[in-house]
């Protein structure tokens, strides 16, 4: 079984999920309604000639075609240049480096303590099936899994800002001051991660190979570190993966809440002032990150897991045997 295989088609698959995002991104600025150079040369308060104006959008390169406009922005993301912003006239590359860590803070603690939480509250959820801890973790779940975030948020604000003080601002910059921001994103997915991971737990206790060790003699504690958890935890892999683009996304609105200066509260003043580069970069730097990381956790999950590792290398067979079979059959007229 050749891992190499694998990695290569993971990578061909990320390279081709991102040549069609950044497209699609270009096409949503493109259309759009509103013009970047009517905040360029505020032309809500100021009088601005046409002369003016077209010089703008010819400097912009916006009275090019769309077609060159696209091929413009392609050829920059593959020289790793994402244009200059509208507004600052600072490169969007180093705009998103300056904005960027509060929010891989917050994404990365949220991910970090939403697993820390989740796992031993869904295994102590399965081991004692139907009993009071068992309801208590039930309900609990299923009241702030419907919980927004924003509401979250704000109750958290009310408590630990305005009622006790005993927690400082995000803008402030301290790391402590992301313990708020990161409690209102972990809560929600705790609450489906000890949810999912209970569901797994209580579907594998029927399976054979649990009936088999208890036959043996085995402990409770042997079985469920031995037998369970393992298999319970992997099909959890790809799922935290695909939850770090929810959670990028819901960035956006708690940054604004508590006020930190992260990649969601830039984007949003970003799309105010049409800022098209840097809303196309922003978008593009987002969806790179969520990419790579699904990529990951697939991979990983596909290492430990034999079965997965072996369908996955059939998949390729099977596709590259198809094309060569494909190429070999004689065309007819």
């Amino acid at each position: 079984m050749n891992i190499f295989k694998i990695i290569t088609a993971k990578c061909i698959q990320m390279i081709v999920v991102l040549l069609v995002l950044s497209t699609i991104t270009f096409l949503l600025m493109k259309l759009s309604p509103g013009n970047p150079v009517d905040k360029i040369l505020h032309l809500d308060t100021a009088q601005v000639s046409n002369t003016q104006i077209k010089a703008t959008e010819d400097k912009l390169g916006l009275n090019d075609s769309i077609f060159i406009q696209w091929w413009h922005w392609i050829n920059q993301i593959l020289h790793l240049d994402l244009g200059v912003s509208y507004q600052t006239n600072e490169p969007v590359t180093q705009e998103i480096t300056n904005y960027a860590p509060p929010t891989l803070i917050i994404t990365l603690g949220t991910l970090v303590v939403s697993i820390i939480i989740s796992l031993p509250l869904g295994i102590l959820a399965a081991i004692h099936y139907h009993r009071p801890i068992d309801k208590i973790i039930r309900i609990g779940t299923s009241l702030l899994v419907s919980l927004p975030a924003f509401f979250i948020g704000i109750l958290l604000l009310y408590i630990f800002d305005l009622k006790l003080n005993i927690l400082p601002p995000a803008s402030d910059g301290q790391f402590v001051s992301y313990i708020l921001p990161i409690l209102t994103m972990s809560i929600g997915m705790c609450a489906y991660l000890i949810r999912l991971i209970r569901s797994n737990l209580l579907d594998l206790y029927q399976s054979p190979i649990v009936q088999v060790s208890r036959l043996r003699g085995m402990s409770e504690h042997y079985i469920l570190f031995h037998d369970l958890l393992k298999p319970a935890l992997l099909p959890t892999i790809p799922l935290i993966g695909l939850s770090v683009g929810s959670l990028v996304g819901g960035t956006v609105v708690i940054e604004n809440l508590f006020e930190i200066p992260g990649l969601g509260a830039f984007l949003v003043d970003s799309i105010r002032s049409r800022d098209y580069p840097v809303i196309q970069g922003v978008v593009l730097f987002i969806g790179t990150l969520v990419i790579i990381i699904n990529t990951l956790a697939d991979l990983l999950s596909v290492m430990l897991d034999p079965k997965q590792r072996l369908a996955s290398h059939r998949n390729t067979k099977k596709s590259s045997q198809g094309y060569e079979q494909k190429e070999a059959t004689p065309h007819e007229n």
